[in-house]
């Protein structure tokens, strides 16, 4: 329930950006999805780094990188490939449903500060950005 609403809290705020802005550069870690098939596992949630075109980070078990490309609010992400170790079942069921929600599609975004919705259409993933704060 509390996927849900956060996704209506961002969408229903009327402040998003719909358009992206280049600065999507950086380290996120996705905290929650409404995909079909898996949820996410706690304290082994996926993170996505993305510089440029370029995409890398963890499935929450096997390490991954692609490329993904920016129009307006469409993400469309490819070549994504990952490491083959395995993983625990939960967390395999959480790489297969992240890969098959990410792979080959084009994604709707919505950015509220720092904090990303991807709609794939079937479900929604739900990202932050990941800072590191300085004393």
């Amino acid at each position: 329930m509390k996927k849900f609403t956060l996704v209506l809290l961002l969408l229903g705020t009327g402040t998003a950006q719909i358009a992206l802005s280049p600065d999507l550069n950086g380290s996120w870690k996705i905290v929650g999805w409404t995909l079909p098939d898996a949820v996410p596992v706690k304290n082994r949630l996926p993170q996505l780094n993305i510089q440029g075109d370029r995409l890398t980070g963890t499935t929450g078990c096997n390490r991954l990188n692609g490329t993904l490309r920016l129009n307006g609010n469409s993400v469309t992400f490819s070549a994504i490939n990952t490491t083959r170790m395995a993983c625990p079942e939960a967390v395999t069921a959480q790489e297969q449903a992240l890969l098959k929600a990410l792979s080959g599609r084009t994604l709707t975004a919505t950015r509220v500060q720092d904090s990303l919705t991807l709609d794939t259409g079937a479900g929604m993933l739900n990202i932050r950005r990941m800072t590191v704060q300085t004393p």
